[in-house]
């Protein structure tokens, strides 16, 4: 009888996840395939995709509600010029950048998260929309305060390289769920 019971209840979990992972799985496809590029092809990206970008990152949840974050989007190839002059590395043949600000204005001890939120929803919609990106957050800010003339209330904190992809990447390595999940507490 226990037997009996004991399968029909794991056979009802199972289609119970299967279902869950079927609903959801057009955005647990797009988590899986996004890739960081670090190589882009030199067609331009339209203001307007950058925006549907930013349109995406406002919905991120943040702390109080605040959106302590501002954003800075540039396709002009001369102002990319000097960003890749006074901020040598990375950013070589991206055709776009955004850069993220907090806003001291709106800040929390939370404003971090809040950004590392925002930037996930940006690299999903990128992903979803065919472009790369690659988040960088080693750089000279003072450089790049002076050469943007930022005011004084945002603090620069990362920086988006966007373009079309010119590589392919394969899936990195994952530790599995049991390796992440410690513990288990509950049904």
């Amino acid at each position: 009888m226990y037997k009996g019971l004991l399968s029909f209840l794991f056979n009802s979990l199972v289609i119970k996840m299967v279902g869950l992972m079927m609903e959801h799985e057009p955005l647990l496809k797009t988590i899986r395939e996004r890739r960081t590029i670090r190589r882009y092809k030199t067609d331009a990206v339209a203001m307007e995709k950058l925006q549907m970008l930013i349109e995406a990152a406002r919905w991120a949840p943040s702390a109080g509600n605040l959106q302590p974050w501002k954003f800075l989007l540039i396709t002009d190839k001369g102002m990319l010029n000097k960003v890749k002059m006074v901020c040598p590395g990375w950013i070589k043949e991206a055709p776009a950048l955004v850069m993220i600000c907090i806003d001291s204005k709106r800040e929390t001890d939370w404003s971090y998260i809040d950004v590392g939120a925002a930037l996930q929803n940006v690299l999903l919609c990128a992903h979803s929309l065919g472009l790369g990106c690659c988040p960088i957050g080693s750089f000279v800010v003072q450089n790049l305060i002076e050469l943007l003339e930022l005011p004084d209330h945002l603090k620069l904190v990362l920086l988006i390289l966007v373009g079309y992809p010119d590589e392919e990447l394969l899936p990195p390595p994952r530790l599995s769920l049991d390796e992440l999940i410690f513990k288990r507490v509950g049904k």
